[in-house]
């Protein structure tokens, strides 16, 4: 059974999916903080839209497109200390997309009217499959600079993952369209377009002046840009599908959450993609996984019954600033009892389910419920070595 240790040390890129909720940004950090203390790995985590407590975490006061690297007085005060190095960035669309013209624009003409185009800043600043493909380029571009040696990616929730996996594809579907080629001015085309002058004048009178020749234009000029668009893109898809990457899929274990953990592994596995992990998040404390927990609850149920018991407590209990009530007291002690009897109840619950996550991935850990949000770098310490134990 593989472990996260051999994850990060064979690996060169992890992609990690799952619904929304489920902490997929946090155990993506946590692996990367993971990676660069217990290799001497280069180490970039690239996320889609980070918690600002999370970039906290990471000694930033805000994450942005440029990568940023994660100084090692961060860890000064804590028990581990960086072996290798590690950087982290958000997922910025417009910027990326900017990048992306200025690269493959055939001359600088090209690329200024592009940049200027009002098809494409919408396109790049609101629409979801734009986001899409630019998070996949985005991870190539990082791999490609060479400056890394594991790159860790965090998706966006669930079902929409696949649409970015998917986008690689889709680009080179677009261009090999016969949408593109309509949109595309030909030389017979523009003989019409003269005849049409007067719908053009409606069409600006209704959808705004100018919308259509910007279609046009958008279009035609990008095309010049197919060779790149469609080079890259096939890049993109044989990484996704190289040997050193691999995907993690992370789910509570709750029933619309693994419902679509189920579903996002299957959908991995129908692509042909390599599915190395599953990760069980929050889950009950192997601590509280005994029947001792129960023993606690009856001992206490028991303890509470006895007046006497109750009222010499509190009487040791009480001092000259606090005055402890019996009665309280008994109460208190019930709530405790009650909340054992709870947490036994889900943890047979987590049980059952935790079978299901071992029946559609070969391999999986767990990490435990925390008792408070992930504010520090000790936290992803905490967090990335349950993960390599669980």
């Amino acid at each position: 059974m593989t472990a996260i240790s051999d994850l990060i040390q064979r690996d060169g890129l992890v992609v990690v999916c799952g619904s929304g909720g489920v902490g997929k940004t946090s155990v993506s950090a946590a692996l990367g903080v993971l990676a660069a203390t217990q290799t001497q790995k280069r180490v970039l985590v690239l996320t889609v839209d980070p918690a600002k407590r999370l970039a906290n975490a990471l000694g930033l006061s805000a994450l942005g497109n440029t990568e940023v690297q994660i100084t090692p007085e961060l860890f000064k005060n804590s028990k581990t200390k960086l072996r290798g190095t590690l950087a982290a960035a958000m997922i910025d669309t417009k910027a990326s997309w900017d990048e992306l013209i200025i690269r493959h624009a055939p001359d600088e003409a090209t690329r200024n009217t592009v940049l200027q185009n009002s098809l494409y800043k919408n396109l790049t600043e609101r629409f979801v499959h734009s986001h899409d493909y630019i998070a996949v380029e985005r991870l190539y571009q990082a791999h490609a600079s060479g400056a890394y040696d594991l790159i860790i990616v965090d998706t966006p929730p669930s079902r929409n993952a696949l649409t970015i996996l998917d986008a690689p594809k889709r680009m080179q579907d677009f261009f090999s369209s016969r949408l593109l080629k309509l949109l595309t001015p030909s030389s017979q085309w523009q003989l019409l377009a003269l005849a049409a002058k007067p719908f053009y004048e409606i069409a600006d009178r209704l959808l705004g002046k100018g919308l259509l020749r910007d279609v046009a234009e958008f279009f035609t000029l990008f095309r010049t840009m197919e060779t790149g668009f469609v080079e890259r893109a096939r890049n993109v898809e044989q990484l996704l599908h190289d040997s050193k990457t691999s995907f993690v899929v992370v789910t509570t274990l709750e029933d619309a959450p693994l419902s679509e953990a189920e579903f996002l592994s299957i959908a991995l596995k129908e692509r042909n993609f390599t599915t190395s992990f599953a990760i069980a998040n929050r889950v009950i404390p192997k601590e509280l996984k005994s029947g001792a927990l129960l023993k606690q609850a009856e001992v206490l149920k028991q303890l509470r019954n006895d007046a006497e018991f109750t009222s010499e407590l509190a009487g040791t209990l009480t001092s000259s600033e606090t005055q402890i009530d019996a009665n309280l007291l008994s109460q208190t002690m019930a709530t405790i009892a009650n909340y054992a009897q709870a947490t036994t109840q889900i943890i047979e619950h987590q049980t059952a389910l935790l079978d299901r996550v071992a029946a559609f991935a070969n391999n999986f850990t767990s990490a435990p419920m925390l008792e408070t949000d992930i504010a520090d770098i000790d936290g992803l310490i905490a967090l990335g070595e349950s993960l390599n134990i669980g």
